[in-house]
């Protein structure tokens, strides 16, 4: 929860000591050699076929019949010593009923999601910080605790392959909370791009990832949400074409470990 009070903008000086332990963070989860399985729960609804329609000179937006899927999985995410990450999936339920896939696909329609925990290091890693620059938003409480968020955007002239958007970090231990990403850094933001065009709208994606789980100091995710919407100008109608809601639970860690020499 936002806090309604104001608060003073943090010095430079603190802005820096929050980077730096995020950067000392990303060093371990950069070495880290991790074997754990979750369960990965998809909720996914999308609608098909929006398009354009004329009568009498007017264009109306039409959208497609929603469809609804849902999907678990067991996620089972290994990375050995030599970095190289390794993601298995086994379907367990496709639309509430029960199957067993072993070595199965990722089912998403539209976008697709990987790597969800070692996502921080395309933000934050000291490589990263590097093509960045940080600014603070605001100051948030959550769950009792104090978290600045930083917005990360990428240098002038500087061309990323990662993700980069807004973060909330714990000032505490410079826990890594969430982060919202640009959707302009995101896989398949042309067809989002093209299918504004088309629609003659303004595209409008939410896409972030939550961190609540935590073992030998590396967090896990725990949520991960990509809303499509578009929009009329900045602040008209709105036109939702997709969502899809990810919820990992039920750890099990095999192996997290984070001292480890290359």
């Amino acid at each position: 929860m936002q806090d309604p009070t104001p608060a003073a903008q943090p010095s430079p000086s603190e802005l820096d000591v929050i980077l730096a332990r995020a950067a000392a963070y990303c060093d371990k989860l950069d070495r880290a050699v991790m074997n754990f399985v979750c369960r990965e729960r998809i909720d996914e609804w999308f609608r098909p076929g929006a398009g354009l329609s004329w009568s009498h000179m007017r264009r109306t937006i039409f959208l497609g019949q929603r469809v609804d899927h849902d999907y678990i999985y067991d996620y089972q995410l290994l990375r050995d010593r030599k970095g190289e990450v390794t993601e298995r999936r086994t379907l367990l339920s496709q639309d509430g009923k029960q199957v067993h896939v072993p070595d199965a696909p990722l089912k998403t329609r539209s976008f697709w999601h990987a790597k969800v925990v070692m996502g921080p290091l395309g933000i934050l890693s000291r490589e990263s910080q590097a093509a960045h620059d940080y600014a603070v938003v605001r100051r948030e409480k959550i769950q009792g605790e104090d978290v600045l968020v930083v917005a990360a955007t990428p240098k002038l002239g500087v061309q990323l392959e990662h993700l980069f958007g807004t973060i909330w970090i714990r000032r505490g231990d410079a826990g890594i909370i969430k982060i919202e990403w640009n959707p302009v850094s995101i896989d398949n933001y042309q067809g989002v791009t093209r299918t504004a065009e088309f629609l003659g709208l303004t595209p409008d994606l939410l896409v972030t990832s939550e961190y609540a789980f935590e073992k030998n100091g590396i967090r896990f995710p725990s949520r991960y949400t990509l809303r499509e919407t578009y929009r009329r100008g900045k602040s008209g109608a709105q036109y939702k074409i997709s969502e899809i809601d990810v919820v990992y639970d039920q750890y099990k860690f095999f192996t997290v470990e984070t001292d480890v020499k290359y």
